[in-house]
């Protein structure tokens, strides 16, 4: 019968290295699953999320909300009424009404869309992550003029 050690790797330090790494990369992957996407937006985004960002907005939002944020109507920033009903998309680039919505707001409209029944705002999240609509509101957020951003700042800390 083949001798067997109960203490297996009490003597070769490899196997608790090797061990600790594995903790340490299932704790790390833990942390990123509960993160949530208000969390990551509350965080200074880096430039390649705001260039990708840049590139989902263009991709699902442009159609709509224009090239670089400037609504449906540039001379109605905040939307407004469609001749045969329904609403223009709002200017996203800090000149409409969008920053004075909380992240909560933002991320949630994006991902479910517009709680009124006769908006063309549709939900996204059949097609974009919540990493993904993150990345577009940290890009629209990046064409707001700083004073803009400060006041949505203080807006996001009202809310916690």
């Amino acid at each position: 019968m083949p001798k067997t050690n109960k203490n297996i790797g009490s003597k070769n330090p490899r196997i608790w290295i090797a061990g600790i790494f594995v903790i340490t990369l299932f704790g790390g992957y833990l942390y990123q699953q509960g993160s949530s996407p208000l969390n990551a937006l509350a965080n200074s985004p880096s430039p390649a999320e705001i260039e990708q960002g840049k590139k989902l907005f263009a991709q699902n939002c442009s159609s709509c909300h224009g090239v670089q944020g400037v609504g449906q109507n540039p001379e109605s920033p905040n939307g407004g009424m469609l001749d045969e009903g329904g609403y223009l998309a709002p200017a996203l680039n800090g000149t409409g009404h969008a920053w004075h919505h909380p992240n909560s707001v933002l991320f949630k409209t994006i991902k479910h869309g517009s709680i009124a029944s006769d908006s063309s705002m549709r939900a996204f999240s059949n097609r974009l992550s919540d990493k993904e609509i993150v990345m577009i509101i940290h890009y629209f957020k990046s064409l707001w003029p700083d004073p803009i951003r400060e006041k949505h700042s203080n807006l996001n800390k009202e809310e916690v």
